[in-house]
Parts: structure tokens; C-alpha cells; sequence
């Protein structure tokens, strides 16, 4: 264990353990919308910017999700530099994404005049944080959306613009998503992930007969874990009725005999 000063308070943690994850452990809050402790850190909101001074005096700012404590160090995480360059780095993101309310909401807390910077799309959600594309390679495994183009044009998008094959119909980019840009519905037959056009079948519960879960995420479980298919195919609250009904029995049987 490495003991540090954070905001004036003595801290320990884990050798490794990087500043973001060390601070949250302590109820100090950050402001951060890239990171997501399923996916390797990234850095590109640039909002979890803190002071860190070393063991040699030296201060400088650095983005504390990608910081790993190493050493004995002072992190101030609220001084007026840092918000400052807060403020700055919210100013730009509300141009890129003025229809997030993720956004809007730390530009009110960290006082951010809105309209100063010109904004290209009104209804614009994405900051091109890329969690979306890290959950679905990193952690799902299939790469069924990646960033496209350069510069302005950057996005994030599928293969040729084209729904992929590979989608799982998760919801994994829509869970990780921080400013509401992924988002998804389902309709009868159908569970599609928008802004993508992304849209899987849902599987048939064989008791019910309910439409309950993507029918491609059911075949990955059972490909990748081996889980009995039968099993897959009948929906949470069938699963639980025949649980319940079959330790009802048990009870039964048991004052019975």
C-alpha cells in the first residue's frame, strides 16, 4: 500500500491504483465522462484533470484516470486552476454536444456562459469519448463499431455505415454511453440501437411466448460459455416461476413427510 495526501486528507491505496478509482474510494468527486472501470482508460474528456506534486516538489496537471499512484504524492483536486481548465474543456465539449444533458448539467456546476463557441448540430450527443467502441471490442469482443474519418468529420460509426453483421444487440455502447448519444428500443420482434440503424431479433420464450432478449447475444453465451440453450431460451420471469413452483414442492414434500 502507497500512502498519499489527497485534498488534504492521508489516503492509501493499492500500488497501481490510479487517481480517479483512489479518489471515488474516498468520496471525492471528479468530474469524468470517458472512463469506465470495465474498459482501459483513455483520457479523452480530459475533465478528471488534478494537481499532483511529487516527492521532489514538482507540481503539474494530469488527467487522473490514467495517473497510477507509484509513489507517496500530494493531489489537490479542486483548486482554481483546475477549474479553470474545467471550464475550458466543458466550454468546448458543450459546442461539440450541445444536446447532451450530461453535458449541459457539469457546464451549469462549473459556471459555463453557453453560446460562446459555435455549435455544428444542435441535437448532437456524442463527444467522441470512443467508450462505446472500447466496450464493444475490449470487453464484448466483436468490433461492430469503430471511429471513422479524421478531424471534423471524426465519428464513431459501423463498418461502411452499414449495420454489421458481428452486433450482438447487447445494449454494452448504450450502457457505457455518458452523455446519451447510444440509446436503444425495443419494439415487438426487435431490439434496435440507435444512431446506428443496428437491429437484432429478439428470442421467442418458448413459455410464455414473449419476445425477451437478442437472439444473437443468446447464441454468443451459449458458443463462448457452453450454457444449455433450452435453459436461454425462456425468459428471467418464467425462469423464476418454475424456481418458485419447484421449491414450493420441495416445501411441500417436506411437511408432508
Amino acid at each position: 500500500m502507497i500512502e498519499f495526501t489527497i485534498d488534504g486528507q492521508r489516503a492509501q491505496a493499492e500500488k497501481g491504483t490510479n487517481l480517479l478509482e483512489a479518489a471515488r474510494e474516498r468520496g471525492i468527486d471528479i468530474p469524468a465522462l470517458c472512463y469506465h472501470p470495465a474498459v482501459e482508460a483513455y483520457a479523452s474528456c480530459r475533465l478528471c484533470l488534478v494537481e499532483v506534486t511529487d516527492q521532489r516538489g514538482r507540481t503539474r496537471v494530469v488527467t487522473s484516470c490514467t495517473y497510477p499512484i507509484r509513489e507517496e504524492i500530494t493531489v489537490e483536486t479542486n483548486t482554481e486552476r483546475i477549474r479553470r481548465l474545467r471550464r475550458l474543456v466543458l466550454e468546448l465539449l458543450v459546442a461539440e454536444a450541445p444536446g447532451s444533458e450530461e453535458v449541459r448539467r457539469l457546464a451549469a456546476e462549473y459556471g459555463v456562459p453557453e453560446g460562446r463557441l459555435p455549435s455544428k448540430d444542435e441535437g448532437e450527443k456524442c463527444i467522441l469519448c470512443g467508450l462505446c467502441e472500447r466496450v464493444c471490442r475490449e470487453t464484448v469482443g466483436v468490433a461492430g463499431i469503430s471511429f471513422a474519418h479524421r478531424g471534423a468529420e471524426r465519428k464513431v460509426t459501423t463498418p461502411f455505415d452499414e449495420p454489421p453483421d458481428v452486433c450482438l444487440g447487447c445494449g454494452a455502447c448504450v450502457y457505457v454511453c455518458p452523455t446519451g448519444a447510444a440509446l436503444e428500443r425495443r419494439g415487438d420482434l426487435a431490439h434496435v440501437i440507435e444512431p446506428w440503424g443496428i437491429e437484432v431479433e429478439l428470442e421467442k420464450c418458448k413459455v410464455c411466448g414473449r419476445r425477451f432478449a437478442p437472439k444473437p447475444a443468446l447464441d454468443r453465451v451459449v458458443e463462448k460459455l457452453g450454457w444449455e440453450p433450452e435453459y436461454l431460451r425462456v425468459c428471467h420471469e418464467c425462469r423464476q416461476a418454475v424456481s418458485v413452483k419447484a421449491q414450493s414442492k420441495v416445501r411441500r414434500r417436506g411437511v408432508a413427510g
